[in-house]
């Protein structure tokens, strides 16, 4: 039986520009979502995988094992994540402050006026703060999982990350093409590619281009000139020296973003070694005393390297027949662990807005709408990190405090000072067990209350009594789970249905963040 005939304005074919994690994620989304398409990836092998530690959000979960479908037992054996429950900053206020932002929902006004602080907030703000994983110790050699009732995201290695979806996405039957591209043909008006050319002088023809080229955004703006955005006056930060660091065998359950004279550092837990990073502005330190600020807090740390980026979006996110995904459409400085979490999001809109006819070019300006104000988001969020950090007084802080334009947070930061915490008026309307949008309320709650930025207060849902008695039976949880390391160990050595189990359950907080995030997608 003969295919059915196909229209030459349908979108058939999809040429991908790039593999790394942006590409191959775009390719293995566009196969769930629209299998019907011919979708190939072209990198060069020239192009080494770089190895660095990559934190995420809890959104990734529900996305590789129910979106995109991945076997989580596959996932855990090949690529060796390590959970992350949330962050743990070191930030905020002088001397030994510190705070979590945890992925469960917690009650940080009663933590804060009850023991004047935000560290007993919740389970996993607490399992933290001891360094627990989401495995209890029942009797010998036995334990259960929490994984079903507590969201997390996960720590990854990059190179083994895209080493992984190279793998799946030829099993998914995406097409793959080694080869450098050096040029691409454009129509006459400039405004779309007709084809990719190779250093070999061979010519590729797609209807649809996604560029995942990086920072270089070789399609959307070297070609088809798409103005970039910056977010300069925000997020002041631009260079950022990563290195590995020994953990002596100690795996933290989180990650962490500390305070340094000039910016950033994070530190990403992976089985090998921690994977930290100085991010810092270089109108206020060299790449040299940059170097030499995170050698005296890391001694330990080997082959450091230096990336250079900037902070902002381009003008679209579609233009013409180029979709521009990652890097190679914006960038925000890696607070808050936003680099995947924004292709999850860019991918799944892709998906959603692309139509089956190239005429129909309001699904274009749908899906540029709907990318443009979730990075705007971002900025806006990430910049009351700045604006409010009062840990140090060396002169990038202070630039930061009188200088950071957080214009686009004065709506909810007013909200804040007037009714904080912001979150708490979801108890009210009884929805505290719907998934949160990442870097909604409860964000701007944690971060402002851990900055100490004035606001009135509301009435606190528990009270002294009850507060105290929840701490303590969390406290005895805590004590009761075992180190994150040997926690992993159970969990893969265990049950095959306490990994997959939480994946499947239709009524678990992996299938709630699946729904959530399909609809604000």
């Amino acid at each position: 039986m003969r295919p059915p005939s196909r229209s030459a304005s349908e979108y058939r074919t999809v040429g991908i520009l790039g593999g790394g994690t942006a590409g191959y994620l775009t390719a293995l989304c566009l196969r769930a979502g629209r299998p019907e398409l011919d979708v190939t990836v072209i990198e060069s092998s020239k192009i080494p995988i770089i190895g660095v530690g990559e934190a995420t959000t809890s959104e990734i979960v529900a996305y590789l094992h129910r979106i995109l479908g991945l076997d989580v037992h596959q996932f855990y054996r090949e690529v060796k994540p390590t959970w992350k429950l949330g962050i743990r900053f070191v930030w905020g206020l002088p001397g030994d402050h510190t705070f979590n932002f945890p992925f469960d929902i917690p009650l940080p006004l009663e933590s804060l006026l009850y023991e004047g602080h935000l560290l007993n907030t919740s389970l996993l703000s607490i399992l933290m703060e001891q360094k627990k994983g989401l495995v209890m110790a029942r009797g010998a050699g036995e334990g259960f999982s929490l994984i079903s009732q507590s969201p997390y995201a996960y720590h990854l290695d990059n190179k083994r990350f895209v080493q992984y979806l190279q793998k799946r996405a030829a099993e998914a039957g995406i097409r793959h093409l080694d080869r450098e591209i050096v040029d691409a043909r454009l129509c006459e008006d400039g405004e779309s590619i007709t084809a990719l050319v190779t250093s070999g002088a061979e010519e590729f023809s797609y209807d649809l281009y996604v560029d995942c080229s990086g920072f270089r955004s070789f399609l959307l703006e070297q070609k088809l000139r798409s103005r970039f955005i910056s977010f300069h006056d925000s997020l002041f930060t631009d260079r950022a020296i990563p290195a590995d660091v020994p953990h002596h065998g100690i795996l933290k359950p989180y990650t962490t973003a500390e305070t340094m004279n000039c910016g950033w550092c994070w530190n990403i837990p992976q089985v090998e070694s921690d994977h930290c990073g100085y991010v810092y502005s270089s109108a206020f330190c060299s790449d040299d005393e940059a170097r030499a600020e995170m050698q005296r807090v890391y001694p330990e740390m080997r082959d450091p390297r230096l990336v250079k980026f900037r902070s902002g979006r381009h003008e679209h996110c579609w233009k013409g027949n180029v979709v521009a995904i990652g890097n190679a459409y914006g960038f925000v400085e890696p607070l808050e662990s936003t680099g995947i979490q924004m292709i999850l999001y860019e991918t799944v809109g892709l998906v959603k807005y692309l139509p089956a006819h190239k005429s129909d070019t309001d699904s274009r300006q749908l899906l540029n709408q709907s990318i443009a104000s979730k990075w705007d988001h971002l900025r806006w969020f990430l910049s009351i990190h700045y604006r409010f950090n009062k840990k140090l007084d060396t002169p990038f802080w202070q630039h930061c405090r009188e200088a950071t334009n957080i214009s686009g947070a004065e709506e909810p930061l007013r909200l804040f000072r007037q009714a904080a915490p912001l979150f708490y008026r979801r108890f009210k309307e009884k929805s505290v067990g719907v998934p949160r949008p990442a870097f909604d309320d409860f964000g701007y709650d944690m971060l402002l209350l851990g900055q100490a930025v004035p606001a009135k207060f509301v009435d606190p849902i528990e009270s002294r009594e009850a507060y105290f008695g929840r701490t303590r039976v969390l406290q005895w949880l805590a004590r009761c789970a075992l180190p994150h390391e040997r926690s992993l160990d159970v969990l893969l050595n265990g049950s095959e249905d306490l990994l997959s189990g939480h994946i499947q359950e239709e009524t678990g907080w992996v299938a709630a963040f699946e729904k959530d995030f399909l609809q604000r997608a």
